[in-house]
């Protein structure tokens, strides 16, 4: 086919480099995209557990905080969060994990119900 090979090979090491960058890209948008479900269904849930929250807090758009999670969740509202799996820390997803997998175990564990909220007793 009338190409020279080291023009070929510079257009297939390109092509190879260009599909690993928009894997990995799509890659981190999968795990952006989970952990935005993950951030989703604890606030919806804190919200659908404890309906009078905003009434409490004075503020509709009130949600979880991971920083001061103690003090703004725990003792304010007197619930935690039950059913965290042990390898995930309790803390802002962003800054914890980037494990895809270990965060969709996370996202089933919520929507099924096995990771909820419990109110202190």
């Amino acid at each position: 086919i009338n190409v020279d090979n080291q023009d070929l090979l510079s257009k297939m090491e390109g092509f190879a480099v260009q599909g690993v960058k928009r894997a990995a890209k799509n890659h981190q948008q999968c795990i952006s995209d989970v952990r935005v479900s993950i951030h989703d269904i604890i606030n919806h849930t804190l919200h659908k557990f404890f309906p009078l929250l905003c009434d409490i807090t004075g503020d509709s758009g009130a949600k979880m905080q991971w920083a001061h999670y103690f003090h703004n969740i725990v003792q304010c509202y007197q619930v935690m969060v039950d059913g965290w799996p042990n390898n995930v820390p309790s803390a802002n997803l962003s800054q914890v994990s980037s494990a895809l997998p270990e965060l969709e175990r996370l996202l089933c564990k919520w929507e099924s119900g096995t990771t909820h909220w419990k109110t202190l007793t």
